[in-house]
């Protein structure tokens, strides 16, 4: 599977847009993510990070609480994730522990932010419309194919691809250096 994430001017006209070609809206979600940082001087978190996200709402078969260990490789159009941890918790006192046990030697509470977004579905694609406090609104697209994303991207009129991991972007945005 391979994603792209876009900006896009606002949520209201994507989602407009999107039931206008045929999308379907499948469920809205929120949660906060908690950013784990390498204990290193110099670090890029699109290599590397870990993340516990806290769902405060989603209809998908999660627990509330998981921990993921992710890097990003990016593609010319497109991005790939590598997931080399996915643990779930019910609670985040539990994940913190988990953390503390297995990764204290290499990660670092680093920061976290919040989102709030809006799934849909379209043909072969699923597509996630986000809200990411202190950054704004933008689309990930998740697909088999680099052209079927790419032409959903035109037709919602999708600005900028985003050529990092949102974790990388907030680091920067927080200051978080």
């Amino acid at each position: 599977m391979i994603e792209v994430r876009a900006h896009i001017l606002d949520i209201p006209t994507t989602q407009k847009k999107l039931e206008g070609i045929g999308a379907t809206f499948d469920s809205d979600y929120a949660f906060k993510d908690v950013i784990f940082i390498p204990k290193k001087d110099r670090y890029n978190l699109d290599d590397d990070f870990l993340r516990m996200r806290i769902y405060t709402k989603n209809n998908w078969f999660v627990k509330n609480v998981v921990v993921a260990r992710k890097q990003t490789q990016f593609t010319k159009s497109s991005k790939t994730n590598i997931v080399s941890l996915k643990k779930e918790f019910e609670t985040p006192e539990e994940a913190f522990d988990f953390i503390k046990k297995q990764f204290s030697l290499e990660f670092t509470y680093g920061f976290e932010f919040e989102r709030e977004g809006w799934q849909y579905n379209f043909k072969d694609c699923r597509v996630f419309i986000e809200d990411i406090k202190g950054y704004g609104p933008s689309v990930e697209v998740e697909g088999e194919s680099e052209q079927e994303i790419k032409s959903l991207l035109n037709q919602i009129k999708a600005t900028e691809v985003m050529r990092s991991s949102v974790p990388e972007i907030m680091r920067k945005i927080l200051n978080k250096i």
